[in-house]
Protein backbone atom coordinates (compact mmCIF):
# COMPACT_ATOMS: atom_id res chain seq x y z
CA UNK A 1 0.00 0.00 0.00
CA UNK A 2 0.99 3.64 -0.54
CA UNK A 3 1.11 5.73 2.34
CA UNK A 4 -1.66 8.53 2.30
CA UNK A 5 0.19 12.17 0.60
CA UNK A 6 1.83 14.18 2.63
CA UNK A 7 3.51 17.72 2.73
CA UNK A 8 7.00 18.38 0.90
CA UNK A 9 7.94 22.08 0.73
CA UNK A 10 10.91 23.73 0.23
CA UNK A 11 11.35 27.51 1.18
CA UNK A 12 13.67 29.82 -0.06
CA UNK A 13 14.96 33.97 1.16
CA UNK A 14 17.45 35.90 0.03
CA UNK A 15 18.41 39.45 0.88
CA UNK A 16 19.24 42.10 -1.06
CA UNK A 17 22.62 43.71 0.19
CA UNK A 18 22.08 46.21 2.40
CA UNK A 19 23.89 49.59 2.00
CA UNK A 20 26.90 48.56 4.21
CA UNK A 21 27.18 45.52 1.28
CA UNK A 22 25.69 42.47 3.92
CA UNK A 23 23.37 39.80 2.53
CA UNK A 24 22.02 36.55 3.48
CA UNK A 25 20.34 33.79 2.59
CA UNK A 26 17.93 31.36 4.12
CA UNK A 27 17.01 28.25 2.93
CA UNK A 28 14.85 25.43 4.75
CA UNK A 29 13.08 22.32 3.88
CA UNK A 30 10.31 20.33 5.74
CA UNK A 31 10.06 16.29 4.53
CA UNK A 32 7.24 13.66 3.73
CA UNK A 33 9.19 10.52 5.09
CA UNK A 34 7.99 7.98 7.34
CA UNK A 35 8.54 9.13 11.02
CA UNK A 36 9.97 6.08 12.46
CA UNK A 37 12.85 6.44 9.32
CA UNK A 38 16.38 7.58 10.51
CA UNK A 39 17.97 10.58 9.23
CA UNK A 40 21.50 11.81 9.33
CA UNK A 41 23.06 14.85 8.46
CA UNK A 42 26.90 13.72 6.79
CA UNK A 43 30.18 15.70 5.87
CA UNK A 44 31.23 14.46 1.83
CA UNK A 45 34.78 16.28 1.66
CA UNK A 46 36.19 17.42 -1.51
CA UNK A 47 37.70 14.46 -3.16
CA UNK A 48 39.77 13.56 -6.65
CA UNK A 49 38.70 10.26 -8.44
CA UNK A 50 40.40 8.00 -10.96
CA UNK A 51 39.52 7.87 -14.36
CA UNK A 52 36.67 4.87 -14.68
CA UNK A 53 35.39 4.96 -11.27
CA UNK A 54 31.67 4.57 -10.95
CA UNK A 55 29.53 5.71 -8.10
CA UNK A 56 26.78 3.15 -6.19
CA UNK A 57 23.97 5.11 -6.06
CA UNK A 58 20.70 3.87 -3.91
CA UNK A 59 19.65 1.47 -6.61
CA UNK A 60 22.08 1.55 -9.69
CA UNK A 61 25.92 2.72 -10.12
CA UNK A 62 26.70 5.38 -12.08
CA UNK A 63 29.96 6.95 -13.91
CA UNK A 64 31.97 8.69 -11.06
CA UNK A 65 33.19 12.61 -11.84
CA UNK A 66 37.45 13.30 -11.63
CA UNK A 67 36.17 15.17 -8.97
CA UNK A 68 33.23 16.58 -6.28
CA UNK A 69 33.25 18.94 -3.92
CA UNK A 70 32.34 19.26 -0.13
CA UNK A 71 28.95 18.96 0.71
CA UNK A 72 26.83 18.87 3.80
CA UNK A 73 24.00 16.58 3.16
CA UNK A 74 20.95 15.66 5.35
CA UNK A 75 19.51 12.63 4.15
CA UNK A 76 17.28 9.17 4.83
CA UNK A 77 20.42 6.43 6.88
CA UNK A 78 19.52 3.93 4.38
CA UNK A 79 20.22 5.53 0.75
CA UNK A 80 22.92 7.13 -0.94
CA UNK A 81 21.13 10.06 -2.09
CA UNK A 82 19.87 13.29 0.25
CA UNK A 83 16.91 15.24 1.09
CA UNK A 84 18.53 18.55 1.10
CA UNK A 85 22.18 20.22 1.44
CA UNK A 86 24.39 22.29 0.48
CA UNK A 87 28.12 22.16 -1.33
CA UNK A 88 31.26 24.21 -1.01
CA UNK A 89 30.17 26.27 -4.38
CA UNK A 90 27.55 28.19 -2.12
CA UNK A 91 24.57 25.62 -4.04
CA UNK A 92 21.73 24.45 -1.93
CA UNK A 93 19.05 21.93 -3.25
CA UNK A 94 16.62 20.34 -1.63
CA UNK A 95 14.54 17.14 -2.68
CA UNK A 96 10.24 17.39 -3.66
CA UNK A 97 7.71 15.10 -3.82
CA UNK A 98 5.21 14.96 -6.40
CA UNK A 99 2.48 13.46 -7.67
CA UNK A 100 2.15 13.60 -12.11
CA UNK A 101 0.33 11.87 -14.49
CA UNK A 102 3.64 9.95 -15.51
CA UNK A 103 3.82 8.18 -12.28
CA UNK A 104 2.77 5.31 -13.89
CA UNK A 105 6.32 4.99 -15.28
CA UNK A 106 8.16 4.32 -11.68
CA UNK A 107 5.53 1.18 -11.06
CA UNK A 108 6.47 -2.10 -12.32
CA UNK A 109 6.92 -3.39 -15.76
CA UNK A 110 3.85 -5.59 -17.22
CA UNK A 111 6.76 -7.81 -17.93
CA UNK A 112 8.84 -7.52 -14.79
CA UNK A 113 8.18 -11.17 -13.00
CA UNK A 114 8.45 -9.94 -9.44
CA UNK A 115 6.40 -6.57 -9.75
CA UNK A 116 9.18 -4.37 -8.34
CA UNK A 117 9.35 -0.48 -9.07
CA UNK A 118 11.87 -0.42 -11.88
CA UNK A 119 15.10 0.97 -10.52
CA UNK A 120 17.05 3.38 -11.75
CA UNK A 121 18.19 7.07 -9.92
CA UNK A 122 15.81 8.25 -7.23
CA UNK A 123 15.36 11.66 -6.64
CA UNK A 124 17.42 12.37 -3.78
CA UNK A 125 20.40 10.44 -5.84
CA UNK A 126 19.75 13.21 -8.53
CA UNK A 127 20.14 15.83 -6.14
CA UNK A 128 23.10 14.45 -4.33
CA UNK A 129 24.96 13.96 -7.81
CA UNK A 130 24.14 17.82 -8.49
CA UNK A 131 25.54 19.31 -5.10
CA UNK A 132 28.75 16.69 -5.13
CA UNK A 133 29.33 18.31 -8.88
CA UNK A 134 27.15 21.58 -8.97
CA UNK A 135 29.61 24.80 -9.60
CA UNK A 136 26.73 26.88 -9.78
CA UNK A 137 22.89 26.44 -9.45
CA UNK A 138 22.59 26.53 -13.27
CA UNK A 139 25.52 23.48 -13.18
CA UNK A 140 23.79 21.44 -10.59
CA UNK A 141 20.72 22.05 -12.54
CA UNK A 142 22.29 20.30 -16.14
CA UNK A 143 23.75 18.10 -13.79
CA UNK A 144 20.45 16.80 -12.86
CA UNK A 145 19.13 16.97 -15.98
CA UNK A 146 21.53 15.02 -17.67
CA UNK A 147 21.69 12.13 -15.08
CA UNK A 148 17.95 12.19 -15.20
CA UNK A 149 17.94 11.70 -19.05
CA UNK A 150 20.81 9.07 -19.28
CA UNK A 151 19.55 6.77 -16.12
CA UNK A 152 16.07 7.65 -15.61
CA UNK A 153 14.11 8.20 -12.41
CA UNK A 154 12.36 5.04 -10.23
CA UNK A 155 12.65 2.48 -7.43
CA UNK A 156 11.54 1.80 -4.14
CA UNK A 157 11.91 5.39 -2.46
CA UNK A 158 11.57 3.36 1.21
CA UNK A 159 13.15 0.53 2.97
CA UNK A 160 10.07 -1.02 4.53
CA UNK A 161 7.74 -0.14 1.71
CA UNK A 162 9.01 -0.95 -1.43
CA UNK A 163 5.79 -0.25 -3.13
CA UNK A 164 6.35 3.42 -2.39
CA UNK A 165 7.74 5.46 -5.46
CA UNK A 166 7.34 9.04 -6.72
CA UNK A 167 8.86 11.96 -9.11
CA UNK A 168 10.29 14.78 -8.30
CA UNK A 169 11.07 18.37 -8.59
CA UNK A 170 14.27 20.14 -7.15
Amino acid sequence: TVPPPQSCDTFVYVQAPTFEGQSGTLFGKNSDRPSEERHEVIRIPHLQHKDNEVVQCTHISVPQAPETLECILSRPSWLWGCEMGANEAGVVGGNEAIGTHFSGELQPSPASEDQTPIKCLLGMDLLRLSLERGTSAKHAMETCIHFLEAYGQGGPCCQENTDWTYENSF
